[in-house]
C-alpha cells in the first residue's frame, strides 16, 4: 500500500510540492501561534511561575484580587494569624511595588520589586531560575536579582556584581536569573525589608501571603479554613491563582481572542489548500484510479490508498516543520522569547498535522466514489 501511495505522490511532483508546502506552512504558523501564545501565559503568570515551589502551595490575597500581578496592600499581622490556622506549615509575607531604575549610562526603565522573607525567599526566584550568583546573596542589604534576558529592555548589561539606582538609591545585583520574568515590566527579586526600602512600602502591610502547605491532600481544606477567618482574603491554589491572572489579563487586551483566531485561520487555510490540491491531483490521476478498480481494487481500497498518501503527506510536512520551528526556536531564544516544544506540544502538532491531511484527503475520497472502471476506457 505505501510504495503504489509513494508512486501516486511522485508521478505528480508538483502538485505534492504544493501539497507539502501547504503542510509545512499552516503546522509552522500553528506550531509558532501556539508557543509564542504559551510563552506569553508563562510570563503573565511570571509571579506565580518564579515563587520557590516548595513553599508556594497556597496565595493568599485580597478577596478582590484575580490578577496576580495587580495586588493590593493589606495588613501584615495577617502573616502571623494565618500561620496559627491547622494544617499550615509556615506563611510568608510577600510584597511587590513599581520602582523605577537607573544606570550610569543614564538608561531607565520601570520594574517591579518582589520581596519576602529571608532565608526562605519564598516568592522567588526559585533556584532553578538561577544564572549566576546565589539567593544567598540577597540577604545583604542594597542587592537584588536581575533577569539575563531583562539586559535589552534595560539597554544596559547587567551582571552580577552591577551596581544601579533604584529610585535614586545605589543598589547591587547579586544574582542574575534566566527567564524569570514578568509580563509588563522586568522582576527584581530581594528580601522584604530591602523591597521595603526601596519602594517606601510600608512596614504595615503585605501584597499577599504565601502559605506552605506539604500535605498537598489537606490543601483544600487549609483554604477553606483560611477563606473563613479571613472574610476580607482569598486563598487559592497557585496553580488556580496563576490561570485566573491568565485568564484576566488576556481578556482584557483581548490576546487569546487573536491568537486562537490566528490559529483557526491557518487549520482552514491549510485544510482547504491542502484539500483542492489534492483533489486536483487525483483528478489529473483519475485513469489511474479507473484502472486499479477495473482489475479489482475495492472502493475500501482506493479509499486507503488516499488516506495513506495524506499520511505520507503528514508525516513529511511535520518533519519539516519541525525543523523549522527548532531552528525558530533557538533564534528567538537569543533575543529572550522562549518557546517550549515539549514532547506533549509535539505530539498535539503531529495529530492536528494527521486530521488536516487525512481531513483534506475527504474531497478527493468523494471523488473517487464515483469512478466507474469503464472511465479507463473513455
Amino acid at each position: 500500500m505505501f510504495a503504489t501511495a509513494y508512486k501516486f505522490i511522485r508521478f505528480e511532483k508538483s502538485k505534492s510540492t504544493g501539497i507539502l508546502l501547504g503542510i509545512i506552512i499552516s503546522i509552522y504558523l500553528i506550531g509558532l501561534e501556539l508557543g509564542i501564545f504559551f510563552y506569553l501565559t508563562t510570563l503573565i503568570g511570571g509571579v506565580i511561575n518564579n515563587a520557590k515551589p516548595e513553599y508556594s502551595q497556597v496565595f493568599v490575597v485580597n478577596r478582590l484580587t484575580n490578577n496576580a500581578n495587580i495586588l493590593s496592600p493589606f495588613d501584615k499581622r495577617w502573616v502571623n494569624q494565618l500561620r496559627s490556622i491547622e494544617g499550615i506549615d509556615d506563611a510568608h509575607g510577600m510584597v511587590m511595588a513599581n520602582v523605577s531604575v537607573r544606570f550610569d549610562n543614564g538608561e531607565s526603565s520601570p520594574a517591579i520589586i518582589i520581596g519576602s522573607e529571608y532565608p526562605e525567599l519564598a516568592a522567588g526566584p526559585s533556584e532553578s531560575l538561577l544564572n549566576s550568583g546565589s539567593t544567598n546573596n540577597l540577604f545583604l542589604h542594597g542587592t537584588v536579582s536581575t533577569d539575563f534576558y531583562d539586559n535589552k529592555t534595560f539597554g544596559y548589561d547587567v551582571k552580577q556584581g552591577t551596581s544601579f539606582e533604584i529610585s535614586g538609591k545605589n543598589v547591587t545585583v547579586g544574582a542574575t536569573t534566566k527567564n524569570a520574568k514578568g509580563f509588563s515590566s522586568p522582576m527584581l527579586y530581594t528580601t522584604d525589608a530591602t523591597a521595603r526600602y526601596y519602594s517606601g512600602f510600608s512596614e504595615d502591610a503585605v501584597n499577599a501571603v504565601i502559605v506552605t502547605v506539604k500535605d498537598e491532600s489537606k490543601i483544600d481544606e487549609v483554604i477553606e479554613r483560611i477563606n473563613t477567618v479571613a472574610p476580607d482574603l482569598r486563598a487559592w491554589r497557585s496553580e488556580e491563582l496563576k490561570n485566573a491572572t491568565v485568564i484576566n489579563v488576556m481578556t482584557a487586551n483581548n490576546m487569546g481572542m487573536s491568537f486562537g483566531t490566528l490559529v483557526i485561520f491557518a487549520i482552514v487555510s491549510g485544510f482547504f489548500i491542502i484539500g483542492l490540491t489534492m483533489y486536483s491531483a487525483t483528478y489529473d490521476r483519475i485513469k489511474d484510479y479507473g484502472t486499479l478498480k477495473a482489475i479489482g481494487a475495492t472502493g475500501r481500497h482506493i479509499t486507503l490508498l488516499v488516506i495513506t498518501q495524506s499520511f505520507i503527506y503528514a508525516v513529511v510536512g511535520f518533519a519539516v516543520s519541525l525543523l523549522l520551528l527548532v531552528g525558530t526556536k533557538f533564534g528567538m531564544a537569543k533575543a529572550g522569547l522562549i518557546i517550549n516544544l515539549s514532547p506533549q506540544f509535539l505530539a498535539f502538532l503531529f495529530f492536528v498535522t494527521l486530521i488536516i491531511a487525512v481531513a483534506s484527503s475527504m474531497f478527493s475520497i468523494q471523488k473517487l466514489k464515483k469512478v466507474e472502471p469503464s472511465s479507463v476506457f473513455r
